[in-house]
């Protein structure tokens, strides 16, 4: 599965979250530690299943992380 995200030039990285439920229980994070990057490839899922996804940017300062708001869930069916 490939997630795609507009680019925030304020931000130092993105989270994707993804679930095979709509109320993400049991969901799963890929942290995204660079800015510059605006895709990634989600492997070792189920096939035949329908997965939730939604994107979040964050903003390190120190050890501190700010989050913006999750993107609108997107449905993707895996092949």
């Amino acid at each position: 599965m490939k997630v795609s995200w507009k680019k925030d030039k304020k931000a130092s990285g993105y989270e994707i979250t993804y679930s095979t439920k709509k109320s993400f229980k049991g969901k799963k994070t890929i942290v995204v530690k660079s800015n510059k990057t605006t895709s990634k490839v989600v492997k070792k899922l189920t096939s035949k299943k329908k997965y939730f996804v939604k994107v979040r940017s964050y903003k390190q300062v120190g050890k501190t992380k700010t989050y913006g708001a999750y993107s609108k869930v997107k449905t993707v069916k895996v092949k």
